[in-house]
This record gives C-alpha cells, structure tokens and sequence, in this order.
C-alpha cells in the first residue's frame, strides 16, 4: 500500500473539512448566498490576520528582540540609586557630565544643530547610532577632555557634544559615546538597535526616533 505525502494528507484534510464549513457558515451566516460570501471574507481575512501575527516567523522575532529588550531595562531599573542609561564613563561626583544633567535645554541654542532621536553615521569609524542627549559644549572631566582633544583640537571643547548609543547589529552590545558635531552626519529613514533603546524612546516614525516623556521633559524643543 502506497504510503501518504504530507500533501497528499493535507489535500484531503480540506476535503473532509469542506462540508462542516460549510455547514458553519450558513448556520453563523444565514442561507443567504450574500451573507455567506460576506462571511467567508470575514473568516479569511482573520485567518490572514492570524497568520501573519502567529505564523509568521519575523513577527516572532521581532516579538522576542522586545521581550529581551523590556527584561534589559527591567533589570537596569532594579539597580538602586542608578540610572537604567549606565555609561562607562558616567562618574557619580558630577551628574552634570556627559548631558547627565536633567535640566530642560530651554530655551534651545542656536548653535545645537542636531536633535535627540535623530540618526546619523560616523564620518570617520562609519558606525550608525542615536542621539540621547546634547550639550552647548562639551560637559566632561578635564582629564577627559585633554585625553580626548590635543592641543591644535582644544578648539572643539566648544563646541556642541551629543551623547549617542552606537547600533549593535544583534542589539545586545550597549555602546556609548560622547562625540562633537563635526564628526557627525544626519540620516533618515536607519533604525538602530541598542539594549537601552527603549528606555529612551517609544517607537521609530521612518525618519528619527520619538523621545519618551521623561526625555522631553530635559528637551522640550527637540
């Protein structure tokens, strides 16, 4: 006896299920050749939807990568007495370093050409990543600062620094930098993906990211 295909077993599943739909139909529909069409819509069309949500294996992982996400934040939020954005460089003796000072930027300078949420690409490293926050001129410790700046460079300590997380291809790696606008490039339409991603912000609009309320408290003009 000639054994059954998974197609085969499938073809003839349909078979045996077309009179019981049948059936349900023009009893959840009406014997209405017009109700039962409209029925049959309807039932296709969430069976669409169905399968695009939980069949689809994307939406799984997309599901997964903001499960992980939330567990990452919840786990910075269990840390006492620190921020969930912990930076390699944050030095607790002075919050005011590295656009940690929660202080709204208000009124905006002039000078500040880029905004939190929006894109931009290295232009030397070639890396992508996010702005999370700015300052008129660079905030850091002054050992930092003459490590970071060579004497013909001391002229950029004046200028606009903006606190970024570097994008990581599989979103775990939680990079951070403090870097001056001229190094940076604005682009759109590139997300980024970070570990402290949603801490700052609730989603991504196609062009730059939409800060959360607490963010925008700190950049009302953003």
């Amino acid at each position: 006896m000639p054994q059954l295909t998974a197609a085969a077993v499938f073809q003839i599943g349909l078979l045996i299920s077309a009179l019981p739909v049948q059936y349900f139909l023009s009893r959840w529909s009406g014997s209405d050749s017009t109700q039962r069409i409209q029925a049959s819509r309807r039932l296709i069309n969430n069976w669409n939807r169905f399968r695009r949500s939980y069949l689809n294996l994307q939406a799984w992982k997309d599901w997964l990568m903001e499960w992980n996400l939330k567990e990452r934040s919840i786990q910075f939020e269990d840390l006492p007495d620190e921020s969930p954005a912990v930076e390699v460089f944050r030095l607790k003796e002075n919050d005011d370093y590295f656009t940690d000072s929660t202080e709204p930027r208000s009124p905006r300078p002039l000078s500040v050409n880029y905004r939190v949420g929006q894109v931009f690409t290295h232009k030397q490293d070639r890396y992508y990543g996010v702005i999370v926050g700015w300052d008129e001129r660079a905030k850091a410790p002054e050992e930092w600062l003459n490590e970071r700046y060579s004497l013909d460079m001391q002229n950029l300590r004046n200028t606009p620094h903006y606190k970024v997380l570097i994008h990581s291809d599989d979103g775990r790696n939680s990079e951070t930098a403090y870097i001056p606008e001229s190094e940076m490039a604005i682009v759109t339409g590139v997300q980024v993906y970070h570990p402290l991603l949603i801490y700052y912000f609730s989603m991504f609009d196609g062009d730059q990211y939409i800060m959360m309320p607490w963010l925008l408290q700190v950049y009302p003009h953003d």
